[in-house]
């Protein structure tokens, strides 16, 4: 080695030792928050990872180390993960992938031990994904992703169709990385499902007949291609669907299985099937079972009779006797410390879920400025469903074995029993409404005011129960006397809020 080329490379490694003590710095303390410094993603990284950066390699030493990544994914090591998503995005703030697998592992690989979310770690993702949004905001991508979540993990459709909207208006890369393709198709199938979710299905339909219309085109224009035809008739099915559905919860309810077997044709406007027979009314028995469904409810009667439509499925309201059915009560007791059994009743069809939301009775979202992967590991937030069968609800939740997400820290906690129809099944949809227009309950019907023009009001069922840390660690019981009244807890939420904005 001559001694130039000794000299140039001593002058290179200074910068370079001054580089890796800075990067060090900061990863260190990230590392100390989520797994107590035990051990740092370089360990055994080789010199090519510290050396690229500094000859302008900063593309090949991000793709390099998230391959280390996919090494601790395989290895189960997901806390060793955040920290390589922090330092791809520094280098590569335009690795798409690293962004949205890294927010799909904020939200969904951090579990307790019965793998439910740490719901924690959302705030988190989702801020992750609008950094890297703001990084890339010519592809759809991250765009897409980010009304995902939205739909599938944090129901909040507003969000979600916000998204959506924002993906469909992006372009997408084409086989040599040019940005200039139209998004996927399915980029507004969600939004349509976004819409759909709202309760605003007329805007949901026009949707769907915008993509069908533009298929139609390609199949013209392609008419040999089978992946062309499929997305056309993917859609062409969800539309007619979606007014048939229409039609039988407001208009006139549809017979399901009879339809199935005999329609042969939908009305492309109303959504009314041909031949009729799958919404008129069969015989004089099922006449009189409806009338007397209007009586109990305490509505008036409508006209009916045997060969004519029947009313519409959300027609008389339904009932849903939350926990009171045959007389039975919600149960929830705390047979050993953070082990909560919760047992309930409600009238409705098996498959319909009760969500259940345990948190400190001070909780409420961050807004968070920045990304950063840590949480405040004194908020306890548990969230879980529990099917309906047989009209019966429940079961037990033990918090006891995940002190790090269940640290029982605070005095007091809200756990919090809903039932919202905008996400629950099609089939139970059916007989309540895409926002509930068909359901009732003496005691916990809540109304939820639109929150965007177009946007029906939400009717749901909740039912809300105070808590003290004793009583979460057994040592006192759980009764009704622990119930809030939702007008209570909702006049505490605004409050809080408004603390929280000042």
């Amino acid at each position: 080695m001559s001694p130039s080329t000794r000299k140039n490379l001593i002058i290179a490694i200074v910068p370079l030792m001054i580089a890796v003590v800075f990067l060090q710095s900061l990863l260190d303390p990230q590392l100390k928050q989520i797994r107590g410094a035990q051990r740092t993603p370089l360990v055994g990284l080789s010199n090519e990872f510290i050396l690229g950066p500094l000859l302008g390699l900063q593309q090949a030493v991000a793709g390099l180390l998230w391959i280390r990544a996919d090494e601790f994914f395989h290895e189960g090591d997901y806390d060793a993960i955040l920290p390589i998503v922090r330092m791809v995005t520094w280098l590569d703030p335009h690795q798409l992938d690293v962004y949205i697998t890294g927010a799909w592992h904020l939200s969904y690989n951090f579990t307790d031990s019965s793998e439910r979310s740490d719901r924690r770690y959302i705030p988190a993702a989702m801020k992750l994904l609008e950094e890297g949004d703001a990084n890339n905001p010519t592809v759809y991508d991250i765009a897409f992703e980010a009304g995902w979540q939205s739909i599938d993990k944090i129901k909040n459709y507003e969000q979600a169709e916000d998204w959506f909207r924002k993906a469909s208006l992006r372009k997408a890369a084409d086989e040599a990385g040019r940005v200039t393709k139209s998004p996927p198709m399915f980029v507004r199938h969600q939004l349509a499902h976004a819409l759909a979710r709202q309760g605003r299905i007329d805007e949901s339909l026009a949707v769907w007949k915008q993509c069908l219309t533009e298929s139609e085109e390609k199949v013209k224009e392609n008419p040999n291609d089978s992946s062309v035809r499929n997305v056309r008739d993917s859609q062409r099915h969800n539309y007619l669907l979606n007014l048939k559905r229409k039609f039988s919860r407001y208009t006139h309810e549809i017979d399901w299985p009879v339809d199935r077997a005999r329609t042969q044709s939908v009305n492309e406007q109303t959504g009314e099937p041909t031949p009729r027979d799958a919404y008129l009314m069969t015989d004089q028995k099922e006449v009189t079972s409806r009338a007397n469904a209007f009586r109990r409810a305490g509505e008036p009667v409508p006209p009916m009779g045997v060969g004519q439509p029947r009313p519409p499925a959300t027609r008389p309201l339904w009932d849903t006797a939350f926990d009171t059915q045959k007389g039975g009560t919600t149960t929830v007791t705390f047979p050993s410390a953070k082990v909560l059994d919760i047992k309930g009743q409600m009238a409705v069809g098996d498959g319909a879920r009760v969500t259940i939301r345990l948190q400190d009775e001070k909780w409420r979202e961050p807004k968070l400025k920045d990304f950063t992967f840590s949480v405040d590991r004194s908020v306890t937030l548990m969230q879980d469903q529990h099917s309906v069968r047989n009209y019966t609800w429940g079961r037990k939740i033990d918090m006891s074995k995940d002190p790090k997400m269940y640290s029982f820290s605070g005095e007091y906690y809200f756990l919090i029993l809903e039932f919202n129809p905008r996400q629950t099944s099609p089939f139970i949809q059916d007989r309540f409404g895409w926002s509930g227009e068909g359901i009732t309950d003496k005691k916990y019907l809540i109304t939820i005011p639109p929150m965007r023009e177009g946007q029906p009001p939400l009717r749901m069922i909740r039912k809300v129960y105070r808590l003290s840390r004793a009583q979460i660690m057994g040592s006192q019981p759980v009764t009704e006397k622990d119930v809030v009244p939702n007008a209570d807890f909702d006049r505490f939420q605004r409050e809080l809020q408004q603390t929280a904005s000042r």
